[in-house]
């Protein structure tokens, strides 16, 4: 698996969505993309197959659901998927190469 270059809190942007809105990275788990499930049981990989499938996860939420579904998060520790769930926030697990530091 290769590493990532971000660290939680950091806030970046998705590379091949135009202008999308900054997201801000909650998890870097140690599952490469090719592991990691998504919404519908995909995996990270086959959901972004133009990245390497041994890429490191990252996995962010837009930066304008932080003040509402995550009031209390330090901007430093990692949130665990379950934690994400339960707060209700929209969460996304993407192959780090997809990502740019804003």
């Amino acid at each position: 698996m290769t590493t990532t270059p971000f660290a939680i809190g950091e806030m970046v942007m998705i590379r091949d969505e135009g202008l999308s809105p900054t997201v801000v990275v909650v998890a870097l788990p140690e599952t490469p993309a090719s592991e990691w499930l998504t919404y519908g049981g995909r995996t990270v990989a086959g959901a972004n197959p133009d990245y390497p499938a041994d890429a490191a996860t990252v996995i962010v939420v837009f930066a304008a659901d932080v003040p509402t579904y995550l009031p209390d998060w330090d901007g430093e520790t990692p949130l665990a998927e379950a934690t994400l769930r339960e707060k209700g926030v929209y969460y996304k697990g993407l192959p780090a190469p997809r990502l740019r530091s804003v």
